[in-house]
Formats: structure tokens, sequence, C-alpha cells
């Protein structure tokens, strides 16, 4: 298994220059965007330019079933929960005439990508639109740096242009700063994981005893709570103090003495509610839209579909919205 990040926003349509009314999405002048979707989502997606997309290709990833050798599209949908999911394949860097080598110490040439030939790269998404609502979810997988949210944000507002002319589309970023304050306030503290994802010269020297010039190591320390302890009170309101105000946590030179110091990201893992969150307070404890999951990877090397679907579903039960 390995860890990806699952970002989640929402969206509402309204009227251009009518920012402030919202129609249910089950019926936006009559139609539902659910079935829209269902419908409509994986042509649209396969046939959209793509200069309108900064040069990217993008489509519905298509994988061939092991049994009978059919191509078959990487497209659910949920009646019942009333949401869309599947994988889009964004592709890039057509503009470019690139080396592939082997990763390895000789790094010897394999081939060379020409210039209008993409690299894609497939990305995990889910669109929740419940009934009775004024705005819909959507669930994106992100990898390091690789993130689907610039497209997926065009896509979508270009699928509503093109079915109602004259609406917009407006996304937010769904952080439920009440529920993570409540996890890390009242929750009970498993770990504090602290790490930091270039050792410098002389920590290297220091764990390991020499310096290497080429490549990086990662350092993590991770602090547990055994036998009848727990975290501390005064902990917990270090934490919080970060989260708020970005001071506070690595007082002192102890933490900086082993490696640690403000640079440092600092994941908690909590539980409240008979529920357990890891909470990343990563860039200066700013809270963004992220939340850590581990999903099984394919033999190509990204999320298992099935995997990261069952993940985002438990995720947003986790998150008590009531909507699926």
């Amino acid at each position: 298994m390995e860890e990806r990040k699952l970002e989640i926003y929402t969206f509402k349509i309204h009227q251009n220059r009518k920012t402030d009314v919202f129609p249910l999405l089950e019926n936006i002048q009559g139609i539902d965007l659910y079935t829209e979707l269902v419908n409509n989502f994986t042509n649209f997606v396969d046939t959209f330019p793509p200069d309108l997309l900064n040069g990217k290709t993008c489509r519905i990833e298509k994988v061939k079933e092991p049994k009978n050798s059919t191509i078959k599209s990487t497209f659910i949908q949920d009646k019942t929960s009333r949401y869309i999911a599947g994988k889009i394949s964004i592709g890039e860097d057509d503009g470019k005439e690139q080396e592939v080598v082997k990763n390895n110490k000789s790094k010897d040439p394999l081939y060379t990508k020409e210039k209008g030939q993409s690299i894609e790269r497939p990305y995990f998404f889910m669109i929740i639109l419940p009934l009775d609502k004024k705005y819909g979810f959507i669930v994106l997988e992100r990898e390091g740096k690789h993130s689907l949210k610039s497209a997926m944000c065009t896509l979508i507002l270009q699928f509503i242009r093109k079915k109602f002319s004259t609406l917009n589309v407006k996304f937010t970023n769904f952080i439920e700063d009440k529920i993570i304050r409540e996890y890390l306030t009242n929750g009970d503290y498993n770990s504090i994981i602290l790490s930091r994802n270039f050792l410098a010269k002389e920590k290297s020297k220091q764990y390991l005893g020499e310096y290497q010039s080429e490549g990086e190591y990662k350092i993590e320390m991770k602090i547990i709570p055994t036998k009848g302890t727990e975290i501390p009170i005064l902990t917990k309101r270090k934490v919080i103090s970060n989260l708020e105000n970005k001071t506070g946590f690595f007082i002192g030179n102890e933490f900086k003495d082993i490696g640690f110091d403000e640079n440092t990201n600092i994941k908690v893992v909590s539980t409240y509610n008979q529920n357990t969150r890891t909470i990343d307070l990563e860039d200066t404890f700013k809270v963004r839209p992220y939340y850590l999951i581990n999903v099984d990877i394919n033999s190509k090397g990204f999320a298992e579909f099935d995997s990261i679907k069952s993940e985002s579903i438990k995720l947003v039960r986790e998150l008590t919205l009531n909507i699926i």
C-alpha cells in the first residue's frame, strides 16, 4: 500500500453576475445535474479540446479487461448515493522533446519522447450531488505535487456552460475546521509524527556516520503514548497554537539538535467519537483540504481504483456529512 492525499472541494451553480442565488442541483432549469453527468460526462471529457486545458489532453482512463481483452472506461455511478466516480488521465509535456532514461546509476537513455506526444497520469475523482442541496462535493486524488484540481474545475465549469450558457460555478475548499479542532482539542492522540523531507549534511553524518552527495534522506520521528500514558494537555495546546499562530511547538534547541526545526511537518493521529483521523498540518500549519489515506497500488504504480474509491467513501462518511 502507498500513502495518497484526497482533496475535497464544494461547488455551487449560479447565474452570471448573481453570486448569491443557487439552485438545487437536481433542478437546474428543470434538469438534474446528476443525470446529466451520468449520461454525458465521459464523452465530454474524452472530446475536450487540449487548448482549453493549457495544452493538456484529458480522457477517462481506459483499461483492458484481463479475461476478454475488451477496453473499459474507469467510470461508475451510484444512483442511491448520487455520485459518479472514475479516473481521468491527464497528458502533458506535449511541446517538449524529452529523453527517457533508466532509473539507476547508469541512467542509460531508453528512447526519446517527441514533441506532440503527451505523458499521461491517471487521477481518481468522485463528484457527489446530494438531494435537496445547493452544493455538490468533489473528491480528488493528489500524489505529491501532482493534482487534478485545476483540470477538474475547468472541466466542470465548461460542462455546465455547455448545457447552461448563462450559468457559472463557484468552487470552495472544503475544510471542516470545526471538526479538525475537535480532533485536535478533544481527541485522544494516538501519535504525533514529525518529519523532514531533507536531512541536512551535518545531521546525515550524525545519523549515518557519513554524508552522501547524491540523493536525499527523509527523517521521521513518531511519538506514541504507551503503557497507560497519554499525550499531555500542554502538548495539545502547542499543536493548536501552531495551527492558529504558527508558533509554539519548536521552542528551544532540543528538536533542532536532532534534525527537526520550524521547517518540520507535523501529523497528528487522533481518535474522536470512535473515528481515527490523520491530520496533516503541512505548510507551516496552514490547514488545507487534504486528507491522508492508504491505498493499494496497481501494476502500473498508480492507485487501484476499487481501493481508492472505498477509502474515499470511508472518508466522506467519517466527516458525518450524511451525503453517502
